[in-house]
């Protein structure tokens, strides 16, 4: 189990002008990350392109740009020193928005986890916290999330014992409760903040593949005035992809690296049902359903079943190392670049599906024994 302290990333947002539009803008970002010394620092956009880099001195930075402003999209600022931007217990990153020429940032680098302490020169930044701290539940939200930590703590680094066991599911639960009790408060507003870019980029931020719907219904109430703010072009964006992939659409195209070197694109895979399994070598529910998806493929090979197994690891060494330990004998793609999980929205793996014959999405999001009994159904 992983700290779930390390995905809490709240995503901000600012309030600004209605009649706002992006723009490019000449800005100053400086300020210092107590801890880092004298490292890189990588200025990057949403999509984390890189805009810009420096380097820190005695833990100060300043950097002057042109970034674009007034949509509300957020930016990070990346320390490579800390660790990845891929999965890890690091946190080598601090996000947030730039909505006025001169910002300061103020941050903290302690455990391999960068914290954002304060942001001056924003507006912005001063609205957002209003917001979130109105809700009930900004009441309780530092002590729950502390004995989560603590518990996690201790039963990782301490002593791995029932009790402590007890009382990491104990404060695990009372998370859950509290991120939904946080998502009721949020969609409970919503009919007083359709013309807020700031709430529009809050609730934004609890949507994914599997509520398409819901998320429609939620774009549809903001006002059409603020349709240009980032959060809700990428939301517009996810609702249209998820409609492109549903089950019943033609499956997206792609064409990826096999494991020998050469490519081969989905829909040379025609004529035959087609399993795909999204994974990683560093997903440890990935590695243990592997087994179950080799015995399937051994079963189904010879009555029309096509399994691809789609990694999406960034080292080309861990994926290579997992093929070997893991032995899978059928067709392997490496996406690294992630073109898979923007074409069939997923953001989490093990990620499987089953297409048809004819390149129909059957299935989507099988797991376990329910993968079998799927394909029973179409390979009677």
């Amino acid at each position: 189990m992983m700290s779930k302290i390390v995905f809490f990333i709240c995503v901000v947002g600012l309030l600004v002008p209605a009649t706002l539009v992006a723009k490019v803008e000449k800005v100053t970002l400086k300020g210092a990350i107590k801890g880092l010394g004298n490292e890189e620092l990588i200025l990057m956009n949403s999509d984390r392109s890189e805009i810009t880099r420096t380097k820190t001195k005695n833990d100060h930075f300043e950097i002057v740009t042109e970034v674009e402003t007034g949509d509300l999209r957020y930016y990070i600022l990346y320390a490579p020193s800390v660790g990845p931007l891929g999965p890890s217990m690091a946190i080598p990153t601090i996000h947030f928005f730039i909505d006025s020429p001169k910002i300061t940032v103020v941050a903290e680098l302690k455990d391999k986890q960068m914290r954002l302490k304060s942001l001056k020169g924003s507006p912005g930044w001063e609205e957002h916290n209003r917001i979130l701290e109105s809700l009930p539940s900004s009441l309780t939200i530092q002590k729950v999330y502390d004995r989560y930590n603590q518990a996690f703590h201790e039963y990782n680094e301490v002593e791995q014992t029932e009790e402590n066991m007890k009382e990491l599911k104990a404060a695990s639960h009372a998370v859950d409760v509290l991120q939904g009790q946080r998502r009721e408060e949020i969609f409970g507003l919503l009919p007083q903040y359709t013309t807020s870019m700031p709430f529009a980029v809050i609730i934004s931020s609890y949507f994914g593949i599997d509520n398409i719907d819901e998320a429609e219904k939620v774009w549809n109430q903001f006002d059409p005035s603020i349709r240009h703010c980032y959060a809700l072009k990428q939301l517009e964006n996810l609702i249209q992809r998820g409609k492109n992939c549903a089950v019943g659409h033609e499956a997206p195209n792609f064409e990826l690296i096999t494991s020998t070197g050469g490519k081969i694109a989905l829909s040379s895979l025609r004529g035959k049902y087609v399993l795909i399994d999204f994974w990683a070598s560093w997903c440890g529910p990935c590695r243990r359903e592997i087994p179950n998806i080799k015995k399937i493929y051994a079963e189904f090979k010879d009555k029309g079943l096509q399994v691809v197994g789609v990694s999406i690891d960034s080292s080309d060494k861990a994926w290579k190392k997992a093929l070997e330990e893991e032995n899978m004998d059928y067709l392997q793609l490496y996406d690294p670049e992630g073109i898979t999980s923007k074409l069939y929205n997923y953001n989490g793996i093990p990620f499987i599906i089953l297409i048809s014959p004819e390149g129909i999405i059957l299935e989507k999001g099988l797991r376990g024994e329910n993968i079998r009994e799927k394909i029973t159904e179409y390979l009677k």
